[in-house]
């Protein structure tokens, strides 16, 4: 199978979906020790409803999660790894769920919904409906947050994880599509991940 470089991680190429839980499950405590709060999350949080509910989709070790319950907010973390909730629901001294996006059936429910690095999971011909769901969560004037890999492929990193690289007029249209946002803003930069290869990243905000 051919393999080209993507963001500086190998990727291959028409490949099945592997599924990443089964990755984050194996490595839930090398996981949650890693990394710290997203500096993006303050900037996020400005904009919610005050002391509002906010729905995090792949909470990971819970350090965003942290904040946002010191900063007054009602969080419903969630993760797909019941490795990774177990550690942060310990971790945030409250029950995190164990959820796959797929499962999302809340109607209206959040001020604001939370999607750090984790939406890019989601197989790209499954994302379009997971993201109809996240229109249906949120309540209006509710805002969310989540944030990808740029790149234009399907496939496995180097430590086998899939994922769903999509450029960014690809995503805004994705998320154009899920339901009539009253704002849709992209923004880009350069960082990295757990891997600590070099990445370009996006992030969407979308206000109901």
């Amino acid at each position: 199978m051919p393999i080209s470089k993507l963001n500086s991680v190998l990727v291959v190429e028409r490949r099945l979906p592997t599924d990443p839980v089964n990755f984050y499950d194996a490595n839930a405590v090398a996981y949650a020790a890693d990394g710290s709060v997203n500096s993006r999350l303050l900037p996020f949080l400005s904009k919610v409803r005050t002391g509002g509910s906010i729905l995090e989709l792949g909470t990971g070790s819970g350090k965003d999660a942290k904040v946002m319950i010191e900063r007054g907010f009602v969080v419903d973390a969630t993760d797909g790894s019941t490795e990774l909730a177990a550690i942060a629901s310990s971790y945030l001294g409250q029950t995190v769920r164990t959820m796959r996006f797929e499962e999302l059936a809340a109607q209206e429910a959040y001020d604001g919904i939370y999607a750090a690095a984790s939406l890019l999971h989601v197989p790209r011909t499954d994302l379009p409906s997971v993201l109809r769901k996240i229109y249906t969560a949120i309540r209006s004037n509710g805002v969310v947050w989540a944030s990808f890999k740029v790149g234009s492929n399907e496939g496995v990193d180097s430590l086998g994880r899939y994922y769903n690289y999509l450029d960014t007029a690809e995503l805004t249209a994705l998320w154009e599509s899920a339901g009539p946002w009253a704002q849709i803003e992209l923004e880009e930069w350069l960082g990295s991940g757990f891997d600590d290869q070099p990445t370009n990243w996006a992030a969407i905000t979308a206000v109901r």
